[in-house]
């Protein structure tokens, strides 16, 4: 049975629904993470500093973000803007 031009492009919405909902689970995990290792190693991190974390969405800025939680001496060192 063919599939109509309408039926494909629900299709299509669907499949790309599911990878970007997939994108931003990732993300809001590696959100998470980052958050988390501050705040073993620093205890408090400042609110400004959290909301700015959970506004990234890109893997690879939060990817860079969670090297610097690791390797930092300080939060004033936690760059958020990235250029």
């Amino acid at each position: 049975m063919a599939q109509t031009t309408a039926e494909f492009l629900i299709e299509q919405g669907k499949a790309e629904g599911k990878v970007e909902g997939k994108a931003e689970g990732i993300a809001e995990g590696k959100q998470d993470a980052v958050l988390k290792l501050l705040r073993l190693r620093f205890q408090d991190v400042p609110e400004v500093l959290s909301r700015e974390i959970s506004n990234i969405h890109n893997i690879t800025r939060l990817d860079m973000l969670l090297e610097q939680a690791m390797t930092v001496q300080s939060l004033d060192e936690i760059d958020t803007h990235f250029s």
